[in-house]
Parts: C-alpha cells; structure tokens; sequence
C-alpha cells in the first residue's frame, strides 16, 4: 500500500478540483486547453491508483486504519478500510475516471468547463470521503460535498428542465441530509461519540442494559433510513430522480447512476448494519426492496424519454440490491452487493449509450427516434449488452448476481421473493426491448441520415464497461473474489469494532 493512500485517495481530487481553474487560465494562456482536461484525469486516476494499492492488503484480510493528527480512536478522526469501503471506493473511483474521459468529447463544446470538472472532482472527493471515513459527521459532511455537487452539475446546462430537475433534486436532498444529521445528533446526544465503532458498542451495551432497543434509538434508525433511502431514490422516496437523470448533461447521469448511488447504498448498510444490527433492518429492507423493485419496473414500462426509462430501471433495480442485502443471510449479502457492482457497470454503460445517441440526434425522446443501428453500431450493440445485463439475461453479469440473490431467496425458506424477482426481470426484459426496438429498430427518420458513430474517446469507456458485463457474467468468481471481502467487513461487525478501537 502506498503510504497515507486512504487520506490521500480523498485529498487527491479535492485539491485537484480547486485547482482546475487556475489550470485551466494557464491552459488557454497557452492555448492549449486540453491541459486542463489532462489534469483533471491525472487527479481522478491518482486516487483510483490510490484505493487500488490499498486492496492487496484489505484482500489478505488486513484491516487499514489512518490517524488523522496521529490521535486514535474515538478521540480522534480515522479512515477505517475493510472489504466493504474499499469495494464502494473502488466503484467510485472508477467510474469517475471513466466519466471524466467521456466528458472529454461529450462536454468539449460546453461552456464553463473548468467549473464542471471541478465539480466532478469535488463528486469523487466526497464519494471517497462517506467511503473511507470511520467518523459518522465526517460521513455526513461528504455526502454534503457529495450532494452540492450533484446538485450545481444537475444544473449544469442551464437549461429550464436541469434548473427545474436541481431545484427538485435540492430541495428534496437537502431533506435527505437533514434527516441524516439529525440520526448523527440524536446518537451523539445518546452516547457522546461520533466514532462509528465506538457508536456501534455503546448502542449495543445500551440496548443489553434496556433489555432492548429504546425508542430514542429506534428515532435514530428511521431518521438514517429515510436519509438514506432519499439518496439512493428508495420508492416511496424517489421523485426527484427521473427528473434529475432526465435534466442532467449525461456523464453527470453516469456519475449519479454508477457512483453516489453507490456510495449511498455502502453508507445506509454500513450505518444501520453497525450501528444497529441484521435484525433491526433485515425484515425493513426486503419489504422496501421489493416495493422499489416492482414499483420501479412498472413506472419504467411507462416512459417514452429514453433517460426517464434508465432512471427509473435503475431504481427496480436497487430494489434487487435491498433484497439480497435484507434476506441477512451470507449469500444474500453476496447477492445484493454483486449486484450492486454489477448495476453500477451496467447503468453507467446504459447511460453513456444513451448520452451517445442524444449527441448525435439531440434527443431522448423514443417516439422521435429509430433506426440508428446502421448509422451507430458500436454503441448499438453496447447499449444491447447493458440491456441484457440489466434484465438478468445469461451470460451476462446481472445474471451472475440475480441468480444469487434467488438462490439465496430459496435458501431463506421465502420462494415467493425469488418469484418475484424473476418476474420483474421478465417485465425489465420487455421494457428494455421496446427501448432498443424504438432507439436503433424500425424505420430511421431522414434528418439522422447523416448521424455518424461517436468518437473513439467516448467509445472507449463503454467498450471496457461492456467487456465488464461479459466477463463477470462469465467468470463470476472474479466478481465474488472482490464481493467475498466486502461481504465479510458487513457480517463481522464486532471484528471492525474491534480492529478500529484497538487500533490494528
């Protein structure tokens, strides 16, 4: 591990962010302004490089503590590293990188550059920052980096849908944190810590001396799981998405779909699954996941806004993640974290496709397109793969994971919740057919008689984002080898108590 990698992975891009202006005055002083462009990539590949030298070690079961001002725990700030973080860290990290080169072409055109890639690197700062903390205000005042972001890159166009869709999408996600601060505040108010495993023991040693789980802790549970559940759009906390997804630039739907939303599923689970433990949210979180599963699906056969469909397919599938993740059992956790890596791969490519074809036609808007096959092939048959993926089709990845997550279902005593997961992958099938019929099928209108490919740069990220769908569809162990740790740091709640308190 490179030394001071968790801190750095974190302070990397946001110093990167603050630089990019002044980058980019020097960059058009020498009239080179892909300088700035290379800059930000360098930011955002640095940490990735970073997260990644952190994972031979949290692989071979190594625990990675950093001491902020060489204070330890709880007295001190930490960055605690286990299966679990470095796994949302290394999504993170990833497709931030993989945003910022499809940015490169889809985006040249726009103005104000240098305050959307400071922007996106403030997005990755924050994403890295609820990945790794081990303080849970620390965890709140990222996601607030995280979500300003997000909502100023919303925006970013200007145009009457993104201000209408960021407005939304700050108002209710302002909402969400509130929630969020309140769970930190009433905790600490509770027990007199912000230690996230020193919360965990003096919650547990609370809830022996009361004989159960008083009911100011159980506040706290629902103020984390509404905040929470705002974030990662849960149904019924969903409004602000499909107008969020719709109104943003694409690679800013990329980021949201395969990064925060990430991040905001590691931070519900770690959270409520340590500081509260499987027994109080097991039960909470299939019932959710199922709503938002089945809920989702039927909204998405609904829409004729191609990124309206994506949206909402993307919120069925959370549903997927909730439920294997809820079931508690060691192969549903398997299930619904594969699944969450996998739906990440998967939606982001669905969205870069789909940023693809609006470059080229300016529309998302089905009933305006079709034909595009023979005029985009490559991203024809990327988008494909995505669709496929998503809708649990062998061989690919999503397969690989709703597979597990059924089995483990079965293996629960609850057949019927494999039931219906299966059926919502048929409906998730038939709604992505009908996308791919309306897009790249049919008769193709003669102004896109002179729409070409796009360019190798955007084509690049979703080329590795399609090898990604195949091969952990066919090779899954290579998906479980990184899903097994981040499966073990969410069941071994008192080996991360103790590794963080003891300071191993």
């Amino acid at each position: 591990m490179i030394p001071g990698a968790p801190i750095l992975a974190i302070i990397l891009p946001l110093i990167g962010g603050f630089l990019t202006p002044l980058v980019n005055i020097l960059a058009k002083r020498w009239n080179h302004p892909r300088i700035r462009d290379y800059f930000v990539l360098g930011a955002s590949v640095g940490a990735l490089l970073l997260v990644v030298s952190m994972a031979k070690s949290v692989w071979g079961g190594e625990f990675l503590i950093y001491q902020l001002a060489g204070r330890t725990p709880p007295w001190g700030i930490n960055l605690a590293v286990d299966g679990l973080n470095l796994l949302a860290a290394l999504i993170a990290s990833g497709m931030s990188v993989l945003v910022i080169i499809y940015s490169m072409v889809f985006m040249n055109r726009k103005d104000g550059l240098s305050k959307y890639y400071t922007l996106l690197l403030l997005v990755t700062a924050g994403m890295l920052g609820v990945a790794l903390t081990g303080d849970i205000f620390n965890l709140y005042v990222f996601f607030e980096i995280m979500s300003i972001s997000s909502y100023a890159l919303v925006a970013f166009t200007r145009s009457k849908l993104s201000i209408e869709a960021s407005i939304k999408y700050l108002i209710v996600g302002t909402l969400g944190t509130a929630f969020i601060l309140l769970g930190v505040a009433l905790l600490y108010g509770l027990t007199g810590t912000l230690n996230i495993a020193d919360l965990a023991g003096r919650i547990a040693a609370i809830n022996a001396s009361a004989g159960g789980t008083p009911f100011i802790v159980m506040v706290a549970l629902g103020l984390f799981v509404t905040g929470f559940g705002i974030k990662i759009a849960m149904i019924p906390l969903h409004a602000w998405l499909p107008d969020a997804y719709q109104g943003a630039p694409s690679p800013v739907a990329t980021i949201m779909a395969g990064g925060t939303a990430v991040i905001g599923v590691y931070a519900m689970i770690r959270v409520t699954y340590l500081l509260f433990g499987a027994l109080a949210v097991g039960s909470l979180f299939v019932g959710l996941g199922l709503v938002t599963m089945i809920v989702g699906a039927l909204m998405a056969l609904m829409q004729q806004d191609l990124k309206r469909l994506l949206a909402y397919s993307g919120i069925s599938q959370m549903g997927y993640i909730l439920l294997g993740i809820g079931l508690g059992t060691a192969l549903g956790i398997e299930g619904g974290l594969f699944h969450m890596l996998n739906n990440a791969i998967y939606k982001a490519l669905l969205f870069m496709c789909a940023g693809a074809v609006i470059l080229r036609v300016g529309t998302s808007n089905m009933d305006k397109l079709g034909g595009l096959a023979e005029k985009m092939p490559i991203t024809t048959v990327f988008f494909g793969i995505g669709a496929l993926a998503i809708s649990g089709v062998p061989p690919f990845n999503g397969f690989a994971s709703k597979w597990t997550i059924y089995v483990a279902g079965i293996n629960a005593g609850q057949p019927i919740f494999t039931v219906i997961a299966v059926i919502i992958s048929a409906l998730t099938l038939a709604y992505f057919l009908k996308a791919f019929s309306s897009v790249f099928l049919g008769q193709r209108p003669k102004r896109f008689d002179n729409v070409k490919e796009v360019p190798v740069v955007m084509l690049f990220p979703m080329c590795l984002l399609a090898v990604l769908c195949i091969v952990l569809g066919v090779l899954p162990s290579l998906g479980m080898s990184v899903v097994g740790p981040a499966r073990d740091g969410l069941l071994s709640q008192l080996h991360y108590i103790q590794s963080v308190l003891g300071g191993a």
